[in-house]
């Protein structure tokens, strides 16, 4: 698997088959974590509520509008 750049981050694209066994969709939250060894571990986030009714136009709230639950922003430092 390839990393690649997207803008000024880089990106892992998940094989479809990985997304579904993980129960993951386009626009869900996951958690990432560098343990010691240096693995990468990747987890789905669960519970996550928009803070903002959910857009009329598309019926989605954008990233910017989601609020994660508060473990995710105790161990989330960027």
């Amino acid at each position: 698997m390839k990393i690649t750049r997207w803008g000024h981050s880089i990106g892992l694209r998940l094989p479809c088959e990985v997304a579904q066994a993980a129960g993951l969709k386009p626009g869900d939250y996951v958690y990432v974590r560098l343990l010691d060894s240096g693995d990468i571990r990747v987890r789905p986030v669960k519970n996550v509520q928009p803070a903002h009714p959910v857009n009329a136009v598309d019926g989605e709230a954008s990233a910017a509008e989601a609020v994660l639950p508060p473990a995710v922003a105790a161990v989330t430092t960027w």
